[in-house]
């Protein structure tokens, strides 16, 4: 599925430096479902939202939810049960729902949208943990929509600098909306991403200071971080962003640099501006070290692509397949 997923991405034409219009094939109303706060105590109140994002008519909407208690092995000891929350029949606008009782400690929730439109009938799927989660040394799902084996899977590592935590939880959440969930093509795929909290933090170092003051510090758990595709160290400090040891490093408000980087270190995808980091790869490559390996491939693109799309990036001798906007 991963593999299938950046070919898609790259035929879509998805690239580091930019993303193109991408037209879905979910009907309308293309539709985001949410929840608020994205990491919440046991005693919190939590939002479930529904978001449209384009037109369209829904006929009945229903929300229902799953909570289950875990202990630090990670295994189920109370399994709840599926409780409807909601129905709504032929709402108007975005829908959300609060529980105001809050969950509990040591909870994994489930929560599932139904959306039946005109067209077609469709269903949504979120896990998320109470904070503080319970198992020892793995980072807590905050967004989770399938197997990390089939998906792909971003942790957010708060750095040391950050003096307010919950300011760094709402940054984590604007990450997820305003970013994988704003660009079109991985909102196209939105299920196709997990998302963590990592209780441990790190410390990323700049960019110009590598002589100095080294390698980013990695979490304690770093080690239990390795099934993750994206590891991002998120700091409050001003600093040029690089990745290394397998983390990369963000202004925890800097929605574009997510981004750039996971484009990087989820989807495989190298630099595409003049002065980056290019690499022909030998599967779904972006960039090519021949203007005549670029030509060749512009038929792997269906009609999205033509040989005259082929073009350098800046004086680097690389090339890649790019459209008038690029």
């Amino acid at each position: 599925m991963k593999n299938l997923f950046v070919l898609k991405m790259k035929q879509a034409g998805f690239v580091v430096l930019m993303g193109m219009s991408f037209i879905s094939c979910e009907k309308n109303p293309i539709t985001l479902v949410l929840h608020s706060p994205i990491y919440p105590s046991e005693s919190q109140a939590v939002t479930y939202t529904a978001e449209r994002v384009t037109d369209g008519s829904i006929t009945t909407a229903k929300l229902y939810e799953t909570v289950n208690t875990i202990n630090s092995s990670n295994t189920i000891t109370t399994a709840g049960t599926e409780t409807l929350l909601q129905t709504w029949n032929n709402p108007s606008g975005d829908l959300s729902f609060t529980k105001s009782s809050g969950h509990g400690d040591n909870k994994l929730v489930t929560y599932r949208w139904v959306f039946t439109t005109p067209d077609q009938t469709k269903s949504f799927n979120v896990t998320y943990a109470t904070n503080p989660y319970p198992v020892t040394n793995m980072p807590a799902p905050v967004y989770a929509q399938g197997d990390p084996d089939d998906v792909f899977d971003l942790v957010f590592i708060p750095d040391t600098d950050i003096t307010n935590i919950n300011t760094f939880y709402t940054h984590c959440s604007g990450v997820i909306r305003q970013s994988f969930f704003d660009e079109s093509h991985t909102q196209f795929w939105r299920r196709q991403h997990n998302f963590y909290i990592n209780a441990q933090t790190g410390h990323a170092t700049d960019y110009d200071r590598r002589a100095i003051d080294g390698p980013h510090q990695l979490p304690s758990n770093n080690s239990f971080l390795s099934f993750a595709e994206g590891k991002a160290l998120m700091h409050q400090n001003d600093l040029r962003d690089w990745a290394s040891g397998g983390v990369f490093s963000t202004e925890m408000q800097n929605r574009g640099t997510v981004m750039h980087e996971a484009g990087h270190s989820l989807y495989g995808l190298k630099d595409e501006y003049g002065n980056g980091t290019h690499a022909q790869q030998a599967e779904f490559p972006n960039n090519w070290s021949t203007l005549a390996g670029a030509q060749a491939a512009a038929s792997d693109y269906g009609s999205c692509k033509e040989a005259s799309d082929a073009v350098e990036m800046g004086s680097s001798g690389w090339y890649h397949l790019c459209v008038s906007n690029c």
